[in-house]
């Protein structure tokens, strides 16, 4: 259950995970494009965080009273309920 990497020293559990380090470590294609600006991404998630972005207006916000914390995105709002 050990795949090497032969572009580099890693060794992934399966083929499947080497294929997703070759994506992310080797690979300079991003063919997930935002049609709001000229960004691009390897993945459908990270386009999909950079769209939310683009809202007019801050969608997310702390509920707790006299905080004011908010965010763009719903993940940067659980990172923050963390925290705080």
């Amino acid at each position: 259950n050990r795949v090497p990497c032969a572009l580099c020293d890693m060794v992934c559990t399966s083929v499947s995970s080497l294929k997703a380090h070759i994506t992310f470590r080797h690979c300079d294609e991003c063919p997930f494009h935002c049609h709001l600006c000229d960004s691009s991404f390897k993945n459908a998630y990270d386009l999909h965080k950079q769209v939310e972005t683009h809202n007019d207006s801050d969608a997310y916000s702390c509920d707790v009273d006299g905080c004011g914390f908010t965010s763009w995105t719903l993940q940067t709002l659980r990172q923050h309920y963390k925290r705080a």
